[in-house]
């Protein structure tokens, strides 16, 4: 076997570099790609907005002139009702402020005064974070009243029974958007071509019509299927290795907290498990085309169950218990914990087993499709 095996090893590996398309898109996974998603934020920046002034009083003038980029943009002054669901419909503006008559009045008068800001939720997450932005703002601007229109002393204002809000950001404090997003892209971009690199490596050899060939040479199923996955395996690992220290760590600045050593593991289970699917993939598929399109039919609905674009949380419960079955699942919690935590996997040691148990069971689901079509 020892002989037999190596030599289909090396026809794989060889195979696999002779593929220009193959070895681009995994170096552009591994690179281009993963450093592109760090230059997206869901930072607000020049987010349009219109001001609908009845009041047109200093006061309404300097809470306006806050709202001022790098996050807002003011796009037009209207003095029309009308012109309010003209420029949300129209999508002009993302926003209207909307300041009553008697702004300033009633705030010298102590009896304290109301503004309304219209948001067009076409977009919920954006108009989400824009009424945070100017809900800030305007708290801001409150306080400034407090302290100096209304003469509250710094002490007084300390003595108020207001409630009090401390936030403290573990594992990012700052908040580096472009951590999550390059993490994010990392481990999405790498289930596809988990998945996809085992399964194209096998569906190459019945659309050529060579898997006739390997079936009568003297080497068993199961020979040819870990020939298959052994050296896609470790392409795997290697492009993880190649985006991890050529961007995650030198241009992205990600700390690497954790193990090398245990995210590699963590990473090889994952890849393994992964496989399994590849294979299921291409026993139902006859090229690479079908590959391909099967390979996305069954990535979005792991994405989707991972937690990477809604919380399980925010799931119905039928769709949360299937969220156990997604492999990326575990991979993100382990990886994120790695990688931004400093987790060890003794730690962690759930996960991990869960995902072990998961690639265990597809393993073996696709290993005994394809002993089937092809033993």
């Amino acid at each position: 076997m020892g002989f037999k095996f190596f030599t289909l090893l090396r026809k794989e590996v060889i195979q696999f570099t002779r593929n220009t398309v193959l070895l681009v898109i995994v170096l552009y996974a591994a690179t281009l790609d993963v450093w592109m998603a760090a230059q997206v934020t869901s930072d607000l920046k020049n987010f349009p907005i219109a001001i609908y002034d009845m009041d047109k009083s200093q006061k309404s003038y300097d809470l306006v002139r806050k709202l001022r980029p790098p996050y807002f943009v003011i796009h037009s002054y209207i003095d029309d009702e009308k012109k309010v669901q003209d420029l949300i419909l129209g999508d002009d503006v993302g926003a209207v402020l909307i300041i009553p008559r008697k702004f300033q009045d009633n705030i010298v008068s102590y009896r304290g005064a109301r503004v309304q800001l219209v948001l067009d939720a076409t977009t919920s997450n954006t108009a989400e974070i824009a009424a945070g932005y100017v809900g800030a703002i305007i708290a801001d601007f409150q306080n400034e009243i407090l302290t100096k229109e209304w003469q509250v002393s710094t002490v007084m204002y300390k003595l108020m029974p207001l409630i009090r809000s401390e936030t403290r950001f573990a594992f990012n404090p700052n908040l580096n958007d472009a951590w999550a997003m390059t993490l994010q892209e990392f481990f999405t971009i790498f289930t596809l071509i988990a998945i996809l690199l085992p399964a194209t490596a096998m569906v190459n050899e019945k659309q050529f019509g060579t898997i006739e060939q390997l079936m009568v040479t003297p080497v068993k199923p199961y020979e040819i299927m870990f020939a298959k996955v052994l050296p896609m395996m470790v392409v795997f690992i290697f492009a993880s290795f190649i985006c991890i220290y050529t961007i995650l760590i030198p241009l992205i600045h990600v700390p690497f907290m954790g193990s090398l050593l245990e995210f590699l593991i963590v990473t090889t289970v994952f890849c393994f498990t992964a496989s399994g699917i590849g294979l299921l993939v291409s026993t139902l598929s006859n090229n690479l085309s079908e590959t391909v399109l099967l390979t996305l039919l069954v990535l979005f609905p792991i994405m989707f169950l991972s937690g990477t674009w809604v919380p399980p949380e925010a799931m119905p419960p039928w769709m949360a218990f299937l969220v156990n079955f997604s492999p990326l699942k575990y991979y993100l919690d382990l990886g994120y914990g790695i990688i931004l935590k400093g987790n060890s996997l003794l730690f962690m040691w759930t996960e991990f087993l869960k995902l072990t148990a998961l690639g265990v069971v597809v393993f073996w689901i696709g290993a005994q499709r394809f002993k089937k079509m092809f033993g």
